[in-house]
């Protein structure tokens, strides 16, 4: 039973790792370079920068999302099937 804990609480913290990537990356992508990138350094107008930062944010949205499916698919692999004792 101890090992199944254990299974679960590794499995939650992948999840939870994951998920706050997926949330957190696009958000600072889009800011970071929004203010600092193009409005900064390259001084682009506003809706020229603000169309940029959401195309970097989309496409880091994609690499998170792109990095979850592999962890997934291949850590499936790894993982043997309970086997179930009477």
């Amino acid at each position: 039973m101890e090992n199944a804990n254990v299974a679960n609480f590794v499995v939650f913290k992948t999840i939870l790792l994951y998920t706050t990537f997926i949330l957190a990356a696009p958000i600072t992508t889009f800011f970071v370079s929004k203010f600092f990138i193009f409005e900064g350094i390259i001084g682009t107008s506003d809706l020229t920068g603000n169309v940029w930062s959401a195309v970097l944010a989309v496409i880091m949205l994609h690499i998170a999302l792109g990095l979850y499916i592999y962890k997934a698919y291949y850590e499936a692999e790894k993982v043997k099937p309970l086997e179930k004792k009477d």
